[in-house]
């Protein structure tokens, strides 16, 4: 029998890594708005796609080589790699971990970045090594699967960037344990799904945050937020009015208000609870309540400053019914609370 053959992936040459330095410094121009960064996050992904060791195919189950955790799903590194397709998301994580380092740039030794998941692409490190020194910033680079590490180091090399990186780590990142030398001024991890659940973005950012106080956050906030709103005014046809070129669908929407934040302030303030879930807010629902009107989740991302996510940018900013889709006939009271453990995420009871 024929052995089958290896996947081979051509090498960069001179004009792919000026292809990638080019990128990199367009994504991290503040003058650019990630809408403007649309064409450049596709060449990113195209040249990091042939430049991979992973097989991109779509004929899988994507869903196959998914570790679960006990505090979450830890997605498979070709569900990883896709991720890079959204490319809103994308230009929000790049350019908001680029912009953490510039805030904490340091003169005595390089900024220490600590990416958790960091996936077979190394996505939101790989552009800064192309713009940033390696004495300008240095990286600690974690994931669950050793096939993304091996990805990873594979793409980081063949770039030429591997003296950025202090250490691959093939880990659970809410198991592990920071060496007191090697404190980051950032911690940057993606690790997460629409309002936060599934996926163990909360559980690492509480975990390494604890261990590295002082460090800057990317994502710095997100916040899931609670509404009313009629489905059939959310993807109206977009209007052009006279003299105007583009004009938003217009809404039919009641804001209920904020149910649950991850940043870093409530981060400290969680320090001291040892159970499994963790406090939110309650909404009160209006009464009388529309027939036209259904309760929805709102996911809100401040990647970094100015950087952001909002409505339909990315698959993490889908609005969301609640859990077990009820119904609701006008004032009753919903207390809201996040769940940790292997199934994270919010869940709410009627206390009124």
């Amino acid at each position: 029998m024929m052995p089958s053959p290896k996947h081979v992936t051509p090498s960069p040459n001179n004009q792919d890594i000026e292809n990638l330095n080019r990128i990199a410094q367009d994504i991290l121009d503040p003058e650019k708005t990630i809408v403007d960064l649309i064409p450049h996050i596709g060449d990113l992904r195209a040249l990091l796609e042939r430049h991979t060791l992973l097989k991109l195919t779509t004929e899988v189950n994507l869903a196959e080589d998914r570790t679960l955790l006990d505090s979450g799903m830890a997605v498979s590194p070709l569900m990883a790699a896709f991720c890079a397709r959204e490319v809103l998301r994308s230009a929000a994580f790049i350019k908001g971990a680029g912009a953490a380092v510039q805030d904490v740039a340091r003169e005595d030794r390089p900024v220490r970045v600590l990416y958790a998941g960091c996936g077979p692409f190394a996505l939101l490190a790989l552009p800064l090594m192309a713009v940033f020194s390696v004495q300008q910033v240095v990286f600690t680079l974690i994931d669950i699967h050793p096939e993304s590490l091996r990805c990873a180091q594979h793409l980081i090399d063949a770039f030429g960037f591997s003296s950025h990186v202090l250490e691959y780590v093939c880990t659970d990142a809410t198991r592990y344990q920071i060496p007191p030398d090697l404190i980051p001024d950032v911690i940057v991890s993606e690790t997460m799904n629409v309002c936060l659940g599934k996926e163990p973005q909360v559980s690492i950012a509480r975990h390494l945050l604890a261990q590295a106080p002082d460090a800057l956050m990317v994502p710095q906030a997100v916040s899931v937020e609670a509404c009313l709103l009629d489905t059939s005014k959310e993807h109206s046809p977009v209007g052009f009015a006279p003299g105007e070129t583009f004009a938003e669908p217009v809404r039919d929407r009641i804001y209920l208000g904020k149910v649950f934040e991850l940043d870093a302030q409530n981060i400290r303030h969680w320090v001291s609870i040892t159970v499994d879930c963790l406090p939110a807010a309650s909404i009160r629902i209006p009464a009388p309540l529309p027939e036209r009107y259904q309760v929805r989740l709102l996911t809100r991302i401040v990647v970094y400053g100015q950087t952001s996510l909002q409505d339909y940018e990315s698959s993490l900013n889908l609005p969301q019914p609640l859990p077990g889709k009820p119904k609701f006939t006008g004032g009753e009271t919903l207390q809201f609370y996040y769940k940790l453990g292997a199934h994270p995420g919010l869940g709410y009871e009627v206390t009124g």
